[in-house]
């Protein structure tokens, strides 16, 4: 799909944006249909796409508007680029990065959107199939067994989807719940929220990593 140009683009570098132009091709058909790739002049909020490489992925066209949520996360970047944002749209998990620069005169963003959702199932499909336990770690040799499946019960109930549907952020949203409450001093914990959450012990640490990084960071805020 070709640029959109006006007298005011006419008026950039404009060697320099066919370079992104076929650059923007480029990754788009090495990363196949599921990558969409951007490029925008955020001058122009009101018609801000210029090219557009696998649009179905967003269902955007060239001349579309700016979406606020993206121009908020340019804005609060560090160095006018954010990557590896997870994002969620039409019922798609995507995966985005974005850099920004004045080019011309101009505040131009290149953006690269992934659609893993289909990889997403395929991980949940692993994690439940690498799940496994020995005698020694079943949860009915804790004590607190009663209160620990309690509680990942409600708070399953609360992020209000079935596990099968769970992506990650759903996940996330249940092991802050559980940090939380505190049920994650409990022993064999770890063990039943991985067996309810259908992924490996090694999964809910990492996520529980991640959880305290960004409590971490939001404190020194």
């Amino acid at each position: 799909m070709r640029m959109l140009w006006d007298n005011n683009t006419m008026e950039m570098k404009n060697e320099f944006l066919d370079f992104l132009e076929k650059l923007a091709s480029l990754i788009a058909e090495t990363f196949g249909n599921n990558c969409e790739v951007v490029i925008s002049d955020l001058d122009r909020p009101e018609s801000v796409v210029l090219a557009i490489f696998n649009n179905h992925v967003t269902n955007r066209k060239v001349g579309d508007p700016l979406i606020p949520h993206a121009l908020r996360r340019i804005e609060n970047s560090a160095d006018d680029y954010y990557i590896n944002f997870e994002d969620f749209k039409g019922g798609k998990l995507l995966k985005t990065s974005t850099l920004s620069a004045h080019i011309g005169g101009r505040h131009i963003a290149f953006c690269i959107n992934y659609d893993y959702t289909h990889l997403d199932g395929l991980r949940q499909s692993l994690d439940e199939f690498l799940t496994m336990q020995r005698d020694s770690d079943l949860i009915g040799g804790s004590n607190y067994a009663p209160v620990i499946d309690e509680a990942i019960r409600e708070a399953i109930k609360l992020a209000r989807k079935p596990v099968s549907l769970m992506n990650k952020k759903d996940r996330l949203q249940v092991l802050s719940y559980l940090e939380e409450h505190g049920i994650l001093k409990l022993q064999k914990s770890v063990q039943a929220i991985a067996q309810y959450l259908v992924i490996s012990r090694y999964t809910v640490y990492n996520y529980l990593n991640e959880l305290r990084a960004e409590k971490k960071m939001d404190s020194t805020l």
